[in-house]
């Protein structure tokens, strides 16, 4: 009998940061970095496939099983990031290959300027002997960092000289505020506000 697959539905699209406005306007922000979904699945098709094994206790009997998902691909829509691929599973003589699909939690951490793939986990379980047999939950994002990170909108630059007239030099520091993750037709974008400070 086919093996049940299931993805929980784990999803977070807003990491709170203090000082953080989420009621921010995206049209109206400073500065956005996007990350488009063909790019990601670029990315996951050069992961190839990606494996595991372990063994569990079934009536008595102990039951060595492998698993490996394949053709990866998320398929990002407004307010949500759908994880896709195919799972095949063996365990004993059980051999089946099944669809698996669940969303995504894409985090942008402001600490580092990275947006990245914070959590991606699948729940297998398959029937031995007319008992289902619940292999665990594999954390995908496990594989794919920290490598899949990429940079956010937060400035290069923390401030720039600029020269008066009178040959003196002012100095102005910049700083990035209200960061807004937020998923869009086909892409990721993390929008953010620049703020400038004259010093004194």
């Amino acid at each position: 009998m086919d093996p049940i697959i299931r993805l929980p539905i784990i999803i977070m699209l807003l990491i709170f940061i203090p000082g953080r406005s989420i009621h921010a306007d995206p049209a109206s922000q400073h500065v956005g970095v996007s990350l488009h979904e063909n790019m990601l699945n670029s990315f996951f098709g050069a992961m190839g496939k990606i494996s595991g094994k372990g063994s569990k206790k079934v009536l008595g009997q102990k039951v060595k099983y492998t698993w490996t998902v394949k053709e990866p691909k998320v398929d990002i829509e407004p307010g949500s990031a759908t994880f896709k691929a195919k799972v095949k599973i063996k365990a004993g003589k059980i051999k089946t290959t099944k669809n698996a699909k669940g969303e995504m939690d894409i985090t942008y951490l402001k600490e580092t300027n990275r947006i990245k793939i914070r959590e991606l986990k699948i729940k297998l379980s398959f029937e031995f002997l007319g008992q289902k047999v619940s292999i665990g939950t594999i954390d995908l994002a496990h594989y794919y960092k920290p490598s899949f990170e990429f940079a956010g909108p937060k400035p290069i630059q923390n401030q720039v000289e600029i020269e008066q007239p009178d040959k003196t030099k002012k100095i102005i520091y910049i700083v990035s505020a209200n960061e807004n993750l937020i998923l869009e037709k086909d892409k990721v974008t993390v929008y953010s506000d620049l703020e400038f400070t004259a010093a004194e």
